[in-house]
């Protein structure tokens, strides 16, 4: 499959299959509008690794290099409440943007 289909396909399951959620959308519109690197993860992978999160029941969860948060807020919807989340950012900007973003989805400690 070459990249111009699997793009097609992403975006199409992403459109069709996974409902908007407006919070990882000013997510990404921060991150733009801060100039972060676009390479977040699309919303259908975003969903793949929450659903990965909960199926395992995960309580504790290691993310190394969050960028502005996006998968963070996902992973963290996963978990329950006694469990954990830590996710690490060398840059300082975008660890700022990502304790922004992630705050806004109701996360933050």
């Amino acid at each position: 499959m070459n990249q111009a289909t699997w793009t097609a396909v992403d975006s199409y399951i992403s459109e069709v299959m996974i409902r908007s959620e407006p919070v990882q959308e000013k997510a990404l519109r921060r991150n733009t509008a801060e100039e972060l690197p676009p390479i977040d993860v699309t919303p259908n992978l975003g969903k793949l690794i929450y659903l990965l999160a909960k199926m395992h029941s995960a309580k504790r969860i290691l993310e190394n290099g969050t960028l502005g948060g996006y998968s963070t807020v996902w992973l963290a919807r996963a978990l329950p409440p006694d469990a954990y989340l830590v996710t690490l950012k060398f840059f300082e900007k975008y660890a700022e943007v990502a304790q922004a973003n992630i705050a806004r989805g109701g996360f933050a400690d």
